[in-house]
């Protein structure tokens, strides 16, 4: 009688694999049926059925039809990065782009996702309640090693860095995308002071 062994590294990669291919097949099936009828013009179910998943996995990925259509999940500060930033020592903003990093993730589409906006106009609110909440995820984090004035203006001030970094860069990792706001950010302090 022979025993399976489980591999549960191998388990998880595989499982993080799958997962990745239903959250691209449901942005993909978005984003094709938005940018072709509007968003208005398509339900939650025709997207899942384009994407052949179920409505209850769809909102596993995605909180609306133009989060989806955007690639914009949604954002919740992961709690090793929480933990992370709550027991560092750095300076605040260089470690506020640590946990930006970790907590957002930028459409690795961004030139369709643009397209889809200036072809879609419709589409501006949704992106703009997603940096809304990502922004007050971050502060509530920020504000339990800060006083609430600085922890609003450094994430602000990184936030502003994130939107910059899109327009600018493809960005390899999420250590990758830290070093980009750090960058951005030290940019931005230059022009303060030129």
């Amino acid at each position: 009688m022979s025993t399976i062994e489980s591999h549960p590294v191998a388990d998880s990669g595989l499982r993080e694999r799958k997962k990745q291919q239903t959250r691209a097949a449901i942005h993909r099936s978005a984003l094709e049926l938005v940018t072709e009828r509007g968003l208005a013009g398509v339900t939650v179910e025709e997207i899942c059925a384009a994407a052949d998943v179920s409505p209850r996995t769809f909102f596993n990925y995605f909180p609306s039809k133009g989060n989806a259509a955007l690639g914009l999940p949604s954002t919740t500060v992961p709690d090793d990065a929480r933990a992370r930033f709550l027991a560092g020592s750095g300076a605040l903003v260089s470690d506020l782009c640590d946990l930006v990093a970790q907590t957002v993730t930028l459409p690795e589409d961004r030139r369709r996702m643009k397209a889809l906006v200036q072809a879609r106009p419709e589409m501006v609110p949704t992106m703009l309640q997603w940096t809304a909440d990502a922004r007050t995820a971050i502060v509530r984090v920020a504000a339990e090693r800060a006083d609430a004035d600085t922890a609003r203006t450094a994430v602000t001030l990184v936030m502003a860095a994130v939107i910059e970094a899109a327009h600018r860069f493809t960005v390899a990792s999420r250590d990758d995308l830290a070093d980009r706001l750090r960058g951005v950010v030290a940019e931005m302090g230059l022009l303060a002071t030129a």
